[in-house]
């Protein structure tokens, strides 16, 4: 498999297991030996970064996937901040 195709399984998993649609940084690197995914999470500029010393793609996917079952990355908190004007009074 091409590295775009394991990003694209990697994508497609997330969908299954989190029921969320990732769009954002993910990257999957072929090294000598064994593989390594970055993934924007929680920032693209700071990954989170996966590696492994696996020969074969399927045994790659496999441990991504146990990785993502075993962490929840998709928790995500919102939080809003309202600026109102200070009266002075209390």
């Amino acid at each position: 498999m091409t590295t775009t195709e394991l990003e694209n399984n990697i994508r497609d998993y997330i969908k299954y297991l989190y029921e969320a649609e990732f769009t954002g940084f993910l990257e999957v690197e072929k090294l000598n030996p064994g593989y390594k995914m970055s993934i924007g999470i929680p920032h693209y500029m700071f990954p989170t970064t996966i590696a492994c010393d696996c020969e074969t793609d399927e045994e790659f996917l496999n441990y991504v996937y146990a990785d993502f079952e075993i962490r929840n990355y998709m928790r995500v908190y919102f939080y809003k901040v309202v600026r109102i004007p200070y009266s002075g009074e209390q």
